[in-house]
């Protein structure tokens, strides 16, 4: 019987949610699964639960500083808390790079989630296992130190779980290939890249620009030039096409400076004018408006911030074209975001909101000291991924798109279930009453600003 559902993906697709990929079941693939008719267990998925996932789940983090410490870190408490997070961090390391993280799993055929974190478009068919293999290999114990190659250790679990490297590669097509032959073929084929293709520039504050050709496998560029792109999306193309699958579903690039992993703020702390779509600056998401500093915060400036969205467009563009020629199924999830986004719409989205999420923002996720949630709730503490919330959102859409191009019969989302499931949403840890404390004791005692760029290679 045909596979009803393969994803190839990056983040998004995986359903990496603060800054860790954890519940891979609970991504907008497994949500669509159960919208075409499949079971729990019959749609596979690599499993990276254990010590809250790779690399650091910032959510599992604020969890074991509430049991230790209760509702309310005082400034005493927190001295005590940076040992608590060292020892987390250290146990963290050891399970993924010599405990039963870095183990092989036995599993019954390739999994049908074959996204992984920080992949750009040509990683798809060109990083292989034997890379991750050699990268995460015998690597000494650090301390304060998250796992060493988070990001290919990841790859290495999705693409080849078991472990086995005899000597004929296996990448994310590959394994796709091989569902396509082993059971019968792939009836929908979800393929969602090109985020990380830019994503590094946000991440690390300044833009390092390809030439017209594609950069070599190992390169420091964060910003694909269109030509780069299109030669690297024109290569996936065509290898797409050759697992012939019966309906291939792409999905546009979001545009990056929304997600409130960069903070826009004007001179003097003023709003955005009617009309107007960018900030004077775009800084670290825990720097305060009144506490921002241009001569001395890190920052993109507003034509940088327009120059990372139109380069965007000019990747859609390229993405919107082979889904036109190959009459693949085209999910706008650009234009979604641009709808839903709160901040640059000047708190006014145009985005319509099913009804169960409909109090959810874009917005930085914040909760009062008495665990109640402030704004926020499509993003998860990452800043950047979005929480359950926002992946049953990201879901609908595929649903949407999915039914109009194929009037496939699929079931509907059940919104009110899902938010269920979200508990960032439904049960904040006590001690994430101020975010930006939270993250601000990260960057000053662990240089957390250098965790962000872990997927951006």
């Amino acid at each position: 019987m045909p596979a009803k559902l393969v994803v190839i993906g990056d983040s998004l697709s995986q359903g990496f949610a603060s800054f860790a990929v954890t519940r891979v079941d609970e991504s907008y693939g497994a949500i669509l699964a159960g919208c075409l008719g499949l079971k729990p267990g019959e749609w596979r998925v690599p499993d990276f639960r254990g010590m809250g996932g790779l690399p650091f789940n910032l959510e599992w983090l604020a969890s074991e500083l509430a049991m230790a410490y209760g509702t309310d870190l005082t400034g005493f408490e927190w001295g005590a808390a940076t040992f608590r997070i060292a020892g987390l961090m250290d146990q963290v390391e050891d399970y993924w790079e010599r405990g039963a993280g870095s183990r092989p799993v036995a599993v019954s055929g390739p999994y049908h989630n074959l996204a992984v974190w920080g992949f750009k478009v040509a990683d798809a068919y060109a990083l292989t296992d034997q890379y991750c293999f050699d990268k995460t290999r015998n690597t000494a114990d650090s301390f304060l130190s998250l796992p060493s190659e988070p990001m290919l250790r990841t790859a290495l679990r999705v693409i080849n779980p078991a472990q086995r490297i005899d000597g004929q590669p296996q990448t994310q097509i590959s394994r796709a290939r091989e569902i396509a032959q082993t059971e019968g073929g792939i009836e929908n084929l979800v393929v969602w890249l090109g985020t990380n293709n830019a994503l590094g520039t946000v991440l690390e504050l300044e833009i390092r620009e390809t030439g017209k050709k594609p950069p070599p496998f190992e390169s420091n560029y964060n910003l694909w030039s269109a030509e780069a792109f299109k030669a690297e999306y024109d290569q996936l193309v065509e290898q797409v096409l050759s697992l012939k699958a019966r309906r291939v579903i792409v999905a546009t690039v979001p545009h990056i400076t929304i997600p409130p992993i960069t903070r826009g703020v004007n001179k003097r702390g003023a709003a955005l004018k009617p009309g107007e779509r960018y900030y004077d600056y775009y800084t670290r998401f825990w720097i305060r408006d009144n506490e921002f500093n241009p001569a001395r915060d890190p920052y993109l400036s507003k034509t940088q911030a327009a120059r990372i969205d139109a380069r965007i467009d000019a990747y859609n563009v390229i993405i919107k074209d082979a889904a036109k020629a190959n009459r693949w199924c085209l999910v706008d999830m650009c234009d979604s975001l641009d709808r839903a986004a709160f901040r640059r719409n000047q708190g006014q989205p145009s985005y319509n909101f099913p009804k169960e999420i409909a109090d959810l923002t874009t917005q930085l996720f914040q909760i009062d000291r008495t665990g109640n949630r402030l704004r926020g709730g499509l993003f998860s503490l990452d800043a950047l991924h979005p929480t359950h919330s926002g992946y049953a959102l990201v879901a609908h859409e595929f649903r949407q798109a999915m039914m109009a191009a194929y009037k496939l019969p699929m079931r509907p989302i059940d919104f009110a279930a899902e938010r269920a499931k979200d508990s960032l949403v439904n049960h904040p840890p006590r001690t994430l009453d101020d975010v930006f404390g939270f993250i601000q004791t990260l960057e000053s005692r662990f240089h957390f600003s250098q965790w962000l760029s872990l997927g951006a290679r």
